[in-house]
């Protein structure tokens, strides 16, 4: 006789856990689908386990094969019920069974094996028979248990070997949890079997699961109630190859200027407007919102996108408005129009978020993203890698490029710039990986490794026997931010012996638009030692009369201007290069590339030259060899 107090209550759960998975909207991820089959299959397995036990009670007013049937059924989906759990576990892992089957098929041989000997129990009585007398268990009946006691081991052997792809640690918690409630269910399972208790561990098990890893509003926005930013990466990392969809995105054109006109809260609203009109007209496609009013829609192949985009458009030209908020917006769109399914989700989130960028900078036509967007970005994503990777191993290097005197062109000093290279050992420009590292905060570490570099060669080289005086350091505009910028520069000249003197800071005009930030660093700097130039002027906001209230010694003119006065000589140069000599400065002109280009600015006043004509930047050893003198 058995107890069924326990598995009809465990049936009715497992209703209301799957009626409260199917009427949330949810994304179409390997997690989710894993967890789908695991409702089915454990619907399954505690439906023909009632059947299957009333069955047995009665067997003598039943055809045997019924009971027969009945039973085989039930230990035919309770062997698939283990192997479901492991299913679902390497899912969370984001394990992938595609990218390895032969793996696959190793995991899935025991449930194999255990499925034949099932089915082979009509006459060999392996697992369990039925005779005159009732049901009874077969000689191998612990083979099912010892193979589902095997997927609970291996899915906490994947959860420790692939642990780092477990973003929560509350995770792991869980997943230990309801591994142990299947454990303790297969105990219950093989010692009183007569009540039916593993039914109600496994939907302990997968109540357990429910609430900590299949909480829907862990991918929704609360503002727009679309999916967010984790939802579209974990959509992208998923994306299948075969089933090449559709991706197009939309941004409200300067977002954050917008939002200091209506402010934070009339915004939030506006974009709950926004994401409340994207459900209810395109609710066949899947809408994410990519924070900064960006929008990113993935529809079906069969989908017209340039129909949906046309619609939101329209949408657009007319205001946004509830009971309390009036909101006018234009909107900027981009379409990927090639198969990006082979690249990585920070690939295609970077695509688009470049192509929203530009096009809502020039506010042109829908801006169609191909295949050459995505080998700039794959190039992007390398220069980053590389950039960590120089910066994680202090192998950050410094080239120098002469400064000579703009009379007699004989060396006086130089400037330090930074270089890093790539896994072939190829040099790459800091025009890539500057702007890289600006954007995620690795400037000024980077800065400090060029500055630490260039105290080891002075320390090392003796600057008076190349007839230099100084070299030049660069200083972003992030680095000047520091608080501790003094006190590590000062560590650093102490460390390697260095005269604070013999470096030159500069100081691009970028840096000088909070004067009250920049004249307390340079106060803090200047007690050290340390005096400062201006590099690139001409570029940014100073103005000869601004410069008065800083103290540098030396104003570097930007190639541009020096390239467009060469190319159309006229009087505005030479006045702004008397106007800021007669203020004190010494001045450089960059970009030197000819005799022509040297001798115009030293006949307008430049004291220092610099630039390709003279010499590229090279390498320190290089540098040592062409200039150090015997």
């Amino acid at each position: 006789m058995w107890d069924y107090s326990f598995a009809i209550p465990s049936l009715l759960i497992l209703g209301l856990l799957m009626s409260n998975y199917f009427l949330l909207k949810r994304l179409p991820l390997r997690v989710n689908r894993s967890f789908v089959d695991l409702l089915i299959i454990e619907a399954v397995v505690i439906s023909t386990d009632i059947i299957s036990s009333w069955a047995c009670e009665e067997y003598r007013d039943l055809p045997r094969i019924i009971v027969i049937l009945t039973n085989m059924v039930f230990f035919i989906f309770f062997a698939i019920r283990g192997h479901a759990f492991f299913a679902f576990t390497c899912s969370i892992l984001g394990l992938n069974p595609a990218e390895n089957k032969l793996r696959t098929f190793m995991c899935q041989l025991p449930l194999i094996i255990n499925e034949l000997v099932i089915i082979s129990s009509t006459w060999t009585k392996a697992i369990f028979f039925i005779d005159d007398s009732g049901y009874h268990r077969g000689k191998y009946y612990m083979l099912t248990i010892f193979i589902f006691f095997f997927y609970i081991f291996f899915s906490a052997y994947a959860a420790v070997l692939f642990r780092k792809n477990i973003k929560r640690i509350r995770e792991v918690y869980a997943i230990a949890i309801y591994l142990i409630f299947l454990c303790i269910g297969l105990i219950c399972r093989t010692f009183i079997p007569r009540f039916l208790l593993m039914d109600t561990f496994c939907i302990m098990a997968i109540l357990t699961i429910t609430l900590v890893f299949m909480n829907p509003d862990f991918y929704i926005d609360i503002r727009t109630r679309l999916f967010n930013t984790e939802g579209i990466r974990a959509y992208l990392n998923e994306m299948n190859p075969k089933k090449h969809s559709v991706i197009a995105a939309f941004v409200i054109n300067h977002y954050e200027e917008v939002v200091e006109i209506y402010g934070r809260k009339q915004m939030d609203k506006g974009l709950g407007l926004i994401g409340f009109y994207l459900r209810k007209n395109f609710p066949d496609t899947l809408l994410f919102y990519y924070r900064s009013g960006r929008f990113i829609i993935i529809a079906k192949p069969e989908d017209d996108m340039d129909e949906i985009l046309e619609k939101i458009e329209n949408r657009f030209r007319m205001p946004w408005t509830s009971d309390d908020t009036e909101l006018y917006l234009n909107v900027s769109c981009a379409k990927i129009n090639c198969n990006c399914t082979r690249y990585p989700s920070d690939a295609i989130l970077n695509v688009l978020a470049n192509a929203l960028e530009f096009v809502s900078n020039t506010e042109n036509e829908t801006y169609i993203i191909n295949e050459n967007q995505f080998e700039a970005s794959e190039d992007s994503i390398t220069v980053k890698r590389a950039l960590e990777k120089a910066i994680e191993n202090n192998s950050v290097e410094i080239f120098l490029q002469p400064i000579v005197d703009a009379h007699t062109y004989d060396l006086v000093g130089a400037e330090s710039l930074c270089r890093i290279r790539d896994d072939s050992g190829n040099i790459i420009p800091p025009g890539k990986f500057i702007s890289i590292a600006e954007n995620n905060g690795r400037i000024n570490q980077l800065g400090e490794q060029v500055f630490e570099n260039t105290c080891k060669f002075i320390s090392q080289n003796n600057l008076s026997t190349f007839g230099m005086q100084w070299i030049n350091v660069n200083l972003s505009t992030a680095q000047f931010m520091k608080n501790d910028l003094a006190h590590t520069f000062e560590n650093f000249t102490k460390a390697y012996k260095v005269n604070p003197a013999e470096i030159h800071l500069e100081i691009t005009e970028a840096a000088i638009i909070d004067e009250s930030i920049m004249k307390s660093q340079i106060q803090e700097i200047q007690k050290i030692g340390f005096v400062f130039a201006l590099d690139d002027y001409g570029t940014g906001y100073s103005n000869a009369s601004r410069l008065k209230h800083f103290p540098f010694i030396n104003v570097k003119i930007d190639m541009s201007l020096v390239w467009d006065y060469c190319a159309a000589p006229d009087q505005m140069l030479p006045m702004l290069i008397e106007t800021l000599k007669s203020n004190g400065y010494s001045i450089t002109a960059e970009g030197i590339e000819t005799i022509e280009m040297a001798k115009a600015m030293t006949e307008i006043g430049c004291d220092y030259l610099q630039g390709w004509y003279f010499s590229k930047p090279i390498p320190p050893d290089e540098f040592i060899a062409k200039y150090k003198k015997s």
